[in-house]
């Protein structure tokens, strides 16, 4: 019995707590904190990465244009759907996710600097 109101408890807080938004309910502001700070991030993490040549192109004059390059909205997306499976994981909705699972799904975005730039 105490098992079970603890659960539904848990179940409750993680739908409350997970409060980061996706990428389409982002102003144009957020997207590009979120694309300047995911570029810096990347570079950091995987500093020896061609990719980061690529990524940086990709986010140049985006304040000169007032927009964000969608591609960004890819990995966004991706690491929210990440940091949703971890909560689900940890606050048990009853799916048992492997956290060396995600990151061999997911890649690079599994690594826990990724999920801090998620925005509420």
């Amino acid at each position: 019995m105490f098992r079970t109101a603890l659960g539904n408890t848990t179940s409750k807080r993680f739908n409350s707590t997970f409060n980061f938004r996706r990428w389409a309910e982002l102003n144009t502001g957020e997207k590009q904190r979120f694309v300047t700070d995911f570029v810096e991030n990347y570079k950091r993490q995987y500093p020896g990465s061609k990719t980061n040549v690529s990524l940086k192109g990709l986010a140049m004059d985006m304040e000169k244009h007032n927009d964000a390059p969608s591609v960004f909205g890819i990995f966004y997306n991706d690491i929210w759907e990440i940091s949703k499976a971890r909560k689900e994981s940890i606050y048990g909705s009853g799916k048992h996710i492997n956290r060396n699972d995600l990151i061999k799904d997911y890649g690079r975005f599994g690594h826990e600097t990724f999920h801090e730039l998620l925005i509420d």
